[in-house]
């Protein structure tokens, strides 16, 4: 499985990069990472709707959800990613001077 830490994902991600925010829609309305779009596991049959020929990047809330989730999409014949710590990580590195904002 590919995993990946938040600020190495937030300084080369491209625009045609995909970035799904795992969480509950609740949380998700809440607070999410810029540019993320919300397919929980509840909604599963929408992940073989993904392309396969774009980076998919997942997260959760602490990094542990995501990584079944990304099996799933490599199970799929996606290209994904797990980004690490999930949301509880970015929160805490996009205060930092040497992370890329999100």
């Amino acid at each position: 499985m590919r995993e990946i830490d938040i600020c190495e994902y937030l300084a080369r991600r491209g625009p045609d990069d995909i970035l799904i925010d795992m969480r509950d829609k609740w949380l998700y309305e809440l607070h999410t990472i810029p540019g993320a779009v919300n397919i929980p596991l509840s909604d599963i049959r929408r992940l073989y709707q993904l392309p396969r020929d774009r980076d998919i990047y997942v997260f959760c809330q602490a990094g542990e959800n995501s990584a079944q989730y990304v099996e799933l999409l490599e199970d799929a014949g996606c290209r994904a990613w797990n980004l690490l710590g999930g949301y509880r990580e970015y929160l805490r590195e996009k205060f930092r001077k040497d992370c890329p904002d999100g």
